[in-house]
This record gives C-alpha cells, structure tokens and sequence, in this order.
C-alpha cells in the first residue's frame, strides 16, 4: 500500500467540529486499514484541548491512544501557554513541529490538516 498521513490538527475548541473530523479521520484510516501508518499531531490552538475536560475530545483521543496512534504536540506552543504537563499526562510526545513535520514529509506522509 505505501500510504502514510500525518494528520495536522490546529483548529482549537472554538472549532471543534474540524477538530473531531481530523480525529475520525486518523481513527477511520487507520482501523480500516487503509494507511500502513498514521499519526496526529496537535498543533497550537488544538492543543488547549488537553487542559479543557473536553469529554468529545477526551474519548476520541483515548480511542487513539488506545489504537497505538501516535500524537505529538508542538513543545513551544504548549510551553507558552503552560500545556506541557496537560499533554505529557495525556502520554503525548512533545516536540518542535517546525522539525516534525518536515520529517515526516521526507519520509514520504501525506500531510492533511484540519
């Protein structure tokens, strides 16, 4: 198959709807088998949803994890806005996504954002 996402999720609480769409998308891609990998990274606004108790949010990361998706968060955004223990108790990698991302894209992933 060969194909691989990187799922790019930026829009926060205040678009939620987008958010939860990205979410399936990594979910239903990856159960379906039609990615030989999948991977979610939670960038900027979308990453105060760690913090927010959000249950929509919450369950549909739990099945994620539960799926062995992995996520990554951006390390600087989350820095500055005090997120970092949210997210490292949510067992999400923290990281400079101005690397991750090109990294990924060299490795042949399909960038797709919501």
């Amino acid at each position: 198959m060969g194909t691989k996402y990187l799922v790019v999720i930026t829009s926060g609480l205040d678009q939620k709807d987008k958010m939860i769409v990205g979410m399936n998308f990594a979910k239903n891609t990856f159960r379906k088998k039609k990615a030989d990998d999948v991977k979610v990274v939670f960038f900027g606004p979308s990453e105060k949803a760690f913090s927010s108790n959000d249950s929509d949010f919450l369950k549909l990361f739990s099945i994620l994890k539960d799926l062995g998706i992995v996520t990554i968060a951006c390390s600087g955004y989350s820095k500055a806005h005090d997120l970092d223990k949210a997210i490292m108790d949510l067992s999400t990698e923290l990281e400079d996504v101005s690397e991750t991302i090109p990294r990924y894209v060299d490795a042949g992933y399909t960038v797709m954002t919501f």
